[in-house]
């Protein structure tokens, strides 16, 4: 009894003697090529099934990705507007008769403004067009700022998300988090602005730097925050109804230092995309909540 009571002990202090290992890097899922179409730097994306559509600052390009076979099929150059910062992307609840894929809807986060995209296929050929273009409410009467969209494709709303004061990078002046939303207008509509006296509902959380890619899956906001080279880079799954986090992930904790940029949901699990183009599995980084 004594004898087995000293192994016992020897064995546990050698195992409470033994190194915390870090958690491993993940390995990303595929990493992107890199681009000649534009020095832009890579911002939101969207994916619908297998087919993935990286943005650019400016919106000068669209590169379009086979997540399935993690190879480019095709870059589509569009006419640069530079005030376009192309945060986020979402594909929502409308198509056009005839069309594979949904309408494209693109975030302005530096002028309140949601660009829709039409998106055809033919022939393995892919094409865009701009059909609408919807004005977020005017920012100093929202008091929201560097706005983002997250559609509800479900019950055909947008939440925007954004910040209470003129600045994402520093919590002064008591800056918060803001998420409202608003019934999402039909194609049909035409160009059209938005009324923050018309929002279904609203929530506010405390400052995080740097609101990044975003979408909605069953009901849950899934969303990256921060920037390059931070130690701030995080994921967070948000209940809106309830006006709290969920779940967060940290990418520091396992070394991954790469500013976050598209969130997509594929393979029923959520991704991130990186300003490098690297696409990791949010699974892979380490759960702090």
């Amino acid at each position: 009894m004594k004898k087995t009571t000293f192994v016992a002990i020897w064995a546990l202090s050698a195992l409470m003697a033994m190194p915390v290992l870090a958690q491993t890097k993940p390995e990303p899922y595929m990493t992107q090529p890199p681009f000649t179409g534009t020095k832009e730097s890579r911002q939101g994306g969207a994916a619908y099934k297998n087919i993935y559509f990286q943005l650019h600052n400016a919106n000068p390009l669209i590169e379009i990705f086979n997540l399935k076979t993690k190879q480019k099929i095709q870059e589509i150059r569009l006419t640069p507007e530079k005030v376009i910062h192309c945060n986020n992307a979402n594909f929502g609840p409308y198509k056009m008769k005839g069309d594979k894929f949904p309408l494209l809807y693109i975030s302005s986060e530096r002028d309140q403004r949601i660009d829709v995209y039409r998106v055809q296929e033919n022939g393995g050929v892919y094409s865009v067009k701009k059909i609408q273009t919807i004005k977020l409410p005017d920012k100093d009467v929202a008091s929201q700022y560097f706005t983002n969209l997250i559609l509800d494709n479900k019950n055909k709303t947008v939440w925007i998300t954004g910040y209470t004061r003129n600045f994402w990078n520093k919590a002064d002046d008591g800056n918060q988090l803001r998420y409202i939303q608003l019934r999402l207008p039909k194609p049909e509509d035409g160009d059209v602005s938005l009324s923050y006296e018309d929002r279904v509902s609203e929530f506010y959380l405390p400052f995080y730097i740097a609101t990044q890619g975003a979408f909605l899956h069953k009901g849950k906001i899934h969303q990256a925050f921060g920037i390059a080279r931070g130690n701030d880079n995080i994921f967070r799954v948000i209940n809106p109804q309830t006006g709290t986090i969920e779940q967060e992930y940290t990418m520091y904790g396992v070394d991954v230092h790469e500013e976050p940029e598209a969130a997509i949901f594929y393979k029923g699990k959520p991704m991130v995309i990186t300003v490098r183009g690297n696409h990791y599995w949010v699974k892979d980084f380490k759960r702090v909540k």
